[in-house]
């Protein structure tokens, strides 16, 4: 047995009502966990709502079929209720990137639960129910679920299928295991449609993405010899295609479908929001390196963090760093 699932029963024992939350620019991982676990925590009896800094973006909407999910606000803020209930953080080690409800909890709240399955954020591993092998905060969930002997409802198989699928890549990234795909059965036997998961994800884009696809691409460079691309997302770009930024987040993973390409980079900011970088890789190059030592996290291909420097500064570090992998030591 995980010793993270000790940690959690003394959590949830020892409070009555809780606020659920994910990272910014929530995913199908983070939102799928959040209407799981508090399908969970109403049926042990205890008072949770699910709230969140950033909307959910169209694609994931279907998640949130019943309108569970509360976004933060000035006007809302005091409807919650913060002294008098503990936090859960889903799908981040970081309770700070769970965004501006964090700046208003701090303080507040009760204390507060890491449910996680990225690399980073060590020190929290002995006091909370971080699993690193994991696909997925959803495959942490289910076995969560699986061990409170609770029946899950097809709206949580959906929620969970949904949250595997995205942070699998539809099953192929490297910590898909064959525990993913047996858990991927029962839920579907549960009530999960593959399919129509799939086309709400991957099918569902706007029209405008398609420009910004290829505002963005105009943008690509190539480095190192063929072997990284760099892409950027600028609010500029979004204001002219009127797209969402999370569809620009999703062009990362473009490059590394080219024949000798084994990074891919993107440089990206949201309007009015802060520099980001996303890092994707094939095979042994560990982004969760350089994302940690810039105070982000993430998987070994898969990582990203916030930049403290302007947009052209930040794309020329992110190349620097990422020629550790290519240039001779």
């Amino acid at each position: 047995m995980h010793p993270g699932l000790e940690n959690l029963k003394k959590y949830i024992n020892a409070h009555e009502r809780f606020i659920i939350s994910t990272h910014e620019s929530p995913d199908g991982d983070g939102l799928g966990a959040e209407i799981a676990i508090r399908e969970l925590l109403l049926s042990l009896g205890k008072d949770a709502i699910i709230v969140n800094s950033d909307p959910i973006p169209e694609k994931f909407s279907f998640i949130d079929e019943e309108g569970e999910i509360i976004v933060f606000s000035e006007k809302n803020k005091d409807s919650i209720g913060a002294h008098d209930r503990a936090l859960f953080v889903l799908d981040t080690n970081d309770v700070s990137n769970i965004g501006s409800l964090h700046r208003y909890l701090e303080g507040k709240i009760r204390g507060y639960f890491i449910i996680d399955h990225h690399e980073g954020g060590k020190d929290k591993y002995e006091s909370n129910f971080i699993k690193v092998e994991a696909s997925s905060a959803c495959e942490i969930m289910y076995d969560i679920i699986m061990h409170f002997e609770k029946q899950l409802s097809p709206k949580s198989a959906r929620a969970l299928y949904a949250g595997i699928l995205f942070d699998t890549g539809s099953f192929r990234y490297p910590k898909t295991s064959p525990k993913t795909f047996r858990i991927a059965s029962h839920l579907v036997e549960i009530g999960a449609d593959p399919f129509s998961i799939y086309e709400k994800i991957y099918e569902n884009n706007s029209l405008a993405s398609f420009e910004l696809r290829a505002l963005m691409l105009s943008t690509m460079e190539i480095h190192y010899g063929g072997r990284l691309v760099l892409l950027k997302l600028t609010p500029e770009m979004l204001k002219k295609s009127g797209a969402p930024f999370e569809e620009g987040e999703m062009n990362i993973n473009l490059p590394l479908t080219i024949k000798g390409v084994i990074a891919s980079v993107l440089v990206k900011q949201n309007v009015h929001g802060p520099v980001k970088v996303s890092m994707r890789t094939k095979g042994e190059y560990d982004v969760s390196k350089i994302a940690m030592a810039n105070g982000g996290g993430g998987h070994r291909n898969a990582a990203g963090y916030k930049s403290a420097l302007d947009f052209d500064e930040t794309c020329r570090k992110a190349l620097a760093e990422m020629g550790s992998f290519f240039l001779p030591g």
